[in-house]
């Protein structure tokens, strides 16, 4: 029977993770690492082998079993690092927030006010360019991959109405432009985005201190705009999309939708609610002190977990505005969580001194990276996490990439020149611009089968919009997030 990539790769990443277990036990010294390291490192290489060319969900919990064999560590920390880490939390009622959003008519009418107004109903490129700018909008606080999927029929809507088929030039830069756009408004907030949010979390679980949404808002958004105005600019002049002959009117699956309810209208208000109380409390720091002291205190998961539970409470004509166990098992991308949590862990015992992890690379890699200038520093772990992140998994890519950062920056101390703060939200938000490759998110692969565009459109284009992602990372978002992150 000949064997398959995915099956080699099975049977070395669980061999490197025996290895790990087998080291530890019988006291191999292999590679004459102390026993600790090498676990941890192992641990990282199986778990990244199984990650990258398996699965995301059973490696994720072979890893916090691999991590829980390391004499150092208990489970009880495991478990405290991983699934009980604030970020993991946070992104659990994030993701049950968005399912009861979703179950209302709420995108669509955003999507309807916007495409079918006045401005866009003037002339075909102001449909385009107002139909991106509403994506941009809804991807800024909706996971990307849920709002793809609500956005491929409108596309395809569009498409039959421009009289485009598959195979059409235009329409597979529309669709490429579509998806870029997505995950510029990943890139832009924290808000329901996993990318940044792990980042920032790591960040957080070393150094004590916790960067606001709103502070990473500040330096995110204006380099998303940006992109974004580069993107327009290349679908006009450069990957054309063709609107002449092209007769506008209304998007049939957007008409006629039905009244606002009750139940939609308390369903937006909570979820308006939980984005106002993550960004709102900073800007009143000076009149309501004690307000701001709290919701610090409380952290990015209070809001989530807090309008949960008001859903839940709250009934509308007998029934509960939000059924938990339904919006966990239907709502929840348990893939995700399981690689967030493990990846929170493995960071976590990566930095730890008493692994040693930490004094090996001040041995072998730091010097290189301390060599480096401030500037070289930031262009480094940019063009790492970018280039990266469109050719594997984000959550692999954030993961791996800011552990390191990290762990360069604990073993370096003062010769570390950049700011990790920044660094660390530099590498999230490339993590979110993936869209270069099918493997770089599931929206690109769906695409690409779809038919409506295809793998060379997509790697040209792509590879475009990666270049200024990534001058805009360096020129715009490093030096921003430095002056916001010092105040």
């Amino acid at each position: 029977m000949q064997w398959k990539k995915k099956e080699w790769s099975t049977m070395l990443g669980l061999g490197v993770l025996m290895v790990s277990f087998l080291n530890t036990a019988l006291d191999w010294q292999l590679f004459d690492l102390p026993s600790p390291t090498f676990a941890a490192l192992a641990t990282l290489v199986g778990s990244l082998i199984l990650w990258l060319f398996v699965a995301t969900d059973w490696p994720s919990l072979l890893t916090l079993v691999s991590l829980g064999l390391i004499p150092e560590i208990t489970y009880g920390q495991v478990s405290q690092w991983s699934f009980g880490n604030t970020t993991f939390v946070f992104l659990l009622f994030t993701f049950v927030m968005t399912y009861a959003l979703n179950q209302t008519s709420f995108l669509k009418r955003v999507t309807s006010k916007v495409v079918h107004s006045r401005f866009a109903m003037s002339r075909p490129s102001r449909f385009i360019t107002a139909f991106l700018g509403v994506v941009l909008i809804l991807s800024s606080v909706i996971s990307p991959t849920v709002i793809f999927m609500f956005l491929l029929p409108l596309f395809e809507e569009i498409c039959l109405q421009f009289g485009w088929k598959k195979g059409d030039k235009s329409a597979s830069h529309l669709l490429i432009a579509m998806f870029v756009t997505i995950a510029i408004g990943t890139a832009m907030t924290p808000i329901n985005h996993v990318f940044a949010i792990t980042a920032m979390g790591l960040y957080a679980a070393m150094s004590k201190v916790v960067i606001s949404n709103l502070q990473y808002m500040q330096f995110a958004v204006p380099a998303g705009l940006a992109i974004f105005f580069i993107l327009l600019l290349s679908i006009r002049f450069l990957f054309k999309i063709d609107t002449k002959e092209i007769q506008l009117k209304e998007l049939n699956s957007l008409r006629d939708l039905a009244p606002i309810d009750k139940q939609e209208s308390w369903i937006v208000g909570l979820f308006l609610g939980m984005v106002v109380m993550w960004l709102v409390p900073e800007m009143l720091v000076g009149a309501f002190p004690a307000f701001v002291s709290f919701f610090k205190q409380a952290g990015i998961m209070f809001p989530p977990l807090l309008m949960t539970a008001v859903l839940a409470l709250l009934h509308v004509e007998g029934k509960p505005l939000l059924n938990i166990s339904e919006a966990i098992s239907k709502g929840v991308h348990w893939p995700s969580m399981l690689l967030v949590g493990a990846t929170l862990a493995l960071g976590t015992v990566l930095s730890n001194e008493k692994i040693g992890v930490v004094a090996l690379l001040n041995e072998q890699l730091s010097p290189f990276v301390v060599g480096l200038s401030s500037f070289s520093m930031v262009v480094f772990f940019v063009v790492w996490a970018g280039i990266q992140t469109n050719f594997t998994s984000n959550l692999v890519t954030v993961s791996v990439v800011t552990t390191m950062a990290l762990t360069i920056f604990q073993s370096a101390g003062t010769q570390f020149s950049a700011n990790i703060a920044v660094i660390c939200c530099a590498i999230g938000f490339m993590a979110s611009l993936a869209f270069v490759t099918a493997p770089a998110m599931p929206y690109v692969a769906i695409s690409i089968g779809s038919g409506w565009t295809n793998s060379r459109d997509t790697f040209l284009f792509g590879c475009w919009m990666l270049i200024w992602c990534i001058l805009s990372a360096i020129a715009i978002f490093y030096p921003l997030g430095v002056v916001i992150l010092q105040k």
